[in-house]
């Protein structure tokens, strides 16, 4: 009995230690659920350097707050403490670190609508064009919520229809609307009239019109204004059936062109001309330098070719256009528009058309603005969408209150008698002896002016003044 006692007490004394120790194995591995061993781990391991002092305020928090850490592997032999709520030092607040929200200013309520229209920059979109005659109109139709007329581009659009009449060229009947002089100053006007036929530069002409508004107005930018859209009244193509001398009339208005540059007849221009970067030194109508004196215009060109060569943001183009106007200035004199009585014709002029009829640089022309005649020659082209240019000198020959910024006549009424084929043999400085000579008896191949008509004799400016005779021993 008593070996068996003592066995069951053995027996009994070990289960209750194994019961123990499994308890607390259960406890400890409860603990890892808590952020109670991170800490105790955290504290046995930092360092008893205080932590840099941070600039923002801190604020008092609960240690039962905290973040959960990373769990790590508990100390068996060590029981984690009880939770307690403590509250952990702060440094005190200090104003230089404090946090100021700006002051918040609500609404009424309701919201007002607003009485005016606040001050800044507004368009209006009759200034893409002078003379454009605006016809607004705004038109509201029945749709859905905001929500989905928000997604739909149809539900807020702006539709832009521009209304412009395409002219007819006119015949020699109307084009007594533009100057009803014309009749009285050629002798046979009414028999050339008669068989004219109208030319296919200006159709042409007008469909470069058409194409240039287009491109335009689908990009809103600035459209070709009403004066350059209705600039040309008629481009006629005339043969006289007894001499077989061709015309091309072009009848339209006149603007001032002041290009060109000749280092032999004018070696000084103004500083505002040679140092602008928008005055063109060069016209199409050109020849060979006849003396040694540089064109005034090669500084500021050969000073640009440097800064845009050393620019390696410039354009490629514009680099290459300027290292070619420098050639040319070396190589080249041009006319000049201040000095030179010379039209500009339509690029389109060039191509197309009837060869007969094509304008030649160098041809001669005569100029009739009311009753009277001016002669010149073809000395530039223009731009393939207009017609009707003049050099400053004739444009100020016409009307001398003329400057590059203000035309000689408004009104449709410049006709442009041009002689094609007509050009020296050699291009060169305009000999104007020879000028008003040649274009009178041009004019005779017409059937000549009546005595109604005015013919302006045309001098040279940059002629050498005559010297005095010496007289002889």
């Amino acid at each position: 009995m008593k070996h068996w006692f003592h066995r069951k007490s053995k027996i009994k004394v070990f289960t209750w230690f194994r019961l123990g120790l499994l308890g607390v194995l259960l406890l400890g591995a409860g603990a890892l659920y808590t952020p109670y061993p991170a800490e105790l781990v955290k504290a046995l391991t930092a360092d008893d350097t205080p932590p840099p002092r941070k600039k923002k305020r801190k604020k008092v928090v609960k240690a039962a707050e905290t973040a959960p850490a990373p769990v790590a592997k508990p100390q068996p032999s060590v029981l984690p403490p009880a939770p307690v709520e403590e509250e952990i030092e702060v440094e005190p607040w200090s104003p230089q670190e404090a946090f100021t929200m700006p002051a918040i200013t609500l609404p009424p309520f309701p919201p007002a609508l607003p009485e005016r229209v606040e001050p800044g920059q507004y368009e209006h979109i009759s200034k893409m064009t002078p003379g454009l005659n605006v016809l607004s109109s705004v038109q509201f139709e029945k749709g859905s919520t905001a929500s989905q007329d928000r997604k739909s581009m149809a539900s807020y659009q702006v539709r832009v229809a521009l209304s412009l009449r395409l002219p007819q060229a006119a015949d020699g009947e109307s084009l007594k609307h533009a100057n009803p002089k014309l009749p009285e100053l050629f002798a046979r006007y009414n028999d050339f009239m008669a068989k004219a036929k109208v030319s296919q530069w200006y159709q042409s002409l007008y469909l470069h019109k058409q194409n240039r508004i287009r491109k335009e107005a689908a990009t809103l930018s600035r459209l070709l204004d009403r004066h350059n859209y209705y600039d040309t009244d008629t481009i006629l193509e005339i043969e006289m059936p007894d001499t077989g001398r061709k015309v091309l009339w072009v009848q339209a208005d006149m603007d001032v062109v002041s290009d060109g540059s000749d280092g032999d007849r004018l070696p000084d221009m103004p500083a505002k001309v040679k140092n602008s970067d928008h005055y063109q030194p060069m016209t199409s109508y050109r020849w060979r330098k006849l003396g040694k004196t540089p064109n005034p215009l090669l500084p500021h060109w050969e000073a640009r070719v440097a800064r845009l060569s050393k620019d390696k943001k410039a354009n490629a183009s514009a680099l290459q256009y300027a290292r070619n106007v420098v050639h040319d200035l070396k190589k080249y004199s041009f006319l000049l528009a201040e000095y030179d009585s010379f039209i500009v014709v339509p690029l389109t002029f060039k191509n197309g058309g009837n060869d007969a009829y094509r304008p030649q640089l160098g041809d001669y022309a005569a100029v009739v603005v009311d009753d009277r005649v001016f002669p010149a020659i073809v000395g530039d082209f223009g731009p393939r969408f207009k017609a009707g240019e003049g050099s400053l000198r004739l444009a100020r020959l016409i009307n001398p209150k003329a400057t590059p910024f203000a035309r000689p006549i408004s009104d449709l009424g410049v006709s442009y008698v041009i002689f094609p084929h007509s050009r020296e043999p050699e291009n060169g400085p305009i000999n104007y002896e020879r000028l008003n000579t040649r274009v009178q008896e041009l004019l005779q191949e017409m059937g000549g002016l009546t005595p109604a008509a005015q013919y302006q004799q045309v001098d040279d400016p940059l002629a050498p003044e005559p010297q005095p005779e010496t007289p002889k021993a």
